[in-house]
This record gives structure tokens, sequence and C-alpha cells, in this order.
């Protein structure tokens, strides 16, 4: 896992930047390692959703993404003309609840950025259906951490039924 905590600067007319005492200058975003901490509860909280995924528990998806959360998915026909959509909640419930199909997704390398109670996390991914290779793509996660707990705010996703070897799977 790449860990990146962003630390927000301006500069105002090419003056110099203002950073908290202590800390090194660097160019606005400019990527600071933070501490694994930092980024083990927003990557354990998207891994709990697609656990949740896997393991058709609609309830359990449920109470990790905010019922306001946005689930948009870009896929590429055969053509090359890309599909955007956008998922309504209910309906990506109701495909989690489906217990008709074994679903299973595996992500590779994710790099996670954290900024106070802000996080967001990138990664390559690729997605089984019954035993099968459906598609991989890019996985993006927004979260935020409301009264403690880690929530998803957003998830987007390319779907790309070819190159998916490039992740070595």
């Amino acid at each position: 896992m790449k860990i990146a905590k962003y630390v927000w600067l301006s500069a105002v007319l090419g003056s110099a930047l203002a950073l908290a005492p202590g800390s090194a200058a660097a160019a606005p975003g400019t990527a600071i390692s933070a501490s694994p901490a930092d980024a083990d509860a927003p990557l354990a909280a998207a891994r709990a959703a697609l656990a949740a995924i896997g393991n058709h528990d609609a309830a359990g998806f449920g109470a990790i993404v905010l019922p306001e959360a946005i689930f948009l998915a870009q896929g590429y026909a055969a053509d090359g003309t890309l599909t955007t959509r956008i998922i309504p909640q209910a309906q990506l419930t109701a495909m989690i609840a489906d217990r008709g199909r074994q679903l299973s997704e595996q992500l590779f390398d994710p790099v996670v950025q954290v900024q106070g109670d802000l996080a967001h996390v990138w990664t390559p991914y690729t997605f089984d259906v019954g035993g099968q290779r459906s598609h991989c793509g890019i996985d993006s996660f927004g979260l935020a951490r409301i009264d403690g707990v880690w929530r998803i705010t957003s998830l987007t996703w390319t779907q790309e039924p070819k190159g998916c070897a490039k992740w070595g799977k």
C-alpha cells in the first residue's frame, strides 16, 4: 500500500509558502508520507464494503456507505465508446443482495490519501463473477470520518473488459 498525506498549501502573488511550524517547504500538492495508521482505517472501510459485496451483505454494505453516497461507473463498449452510469444506491444494494452470482473483487497496490477527516483510496482492481473474470479497472473511493467512523461518500470505478493482465492477474 502506498500512503500519501496531502497538505494543502497556498501561495499569494508568488510569496513564500507558509507552513505549520517545524514543517519543510514544499510545492502545492506535494505528497508527504503519512503513518500507516492514518491510512489503515479508510482502506479497511473500502475493503469492508467490497467484502460485503462478495458476501451479498446489503445491510453490511449500507452500514459502510452514507445514504447519500454517489456510485458512478465508466465502461467501454467493444467499439471504444465510453458509457457513464450513475447507479442509485437502491439498485446497487439490490445487485449486492442477489445471491444468484458469486462476486469477487481483488485490489492491487492501493494508494491512500488522508487529510484530516477526508480520505481517498485509488486502486486497480479485478472483478470476477461466478469465478470468471468480468472486468478490471480503477476503483476510486471517497471517504469521510463521521463521528469517528470512516464512511464511503462516493465510489467511482472504470470497467475495462480488456487489459486486466497489466495487473498480473
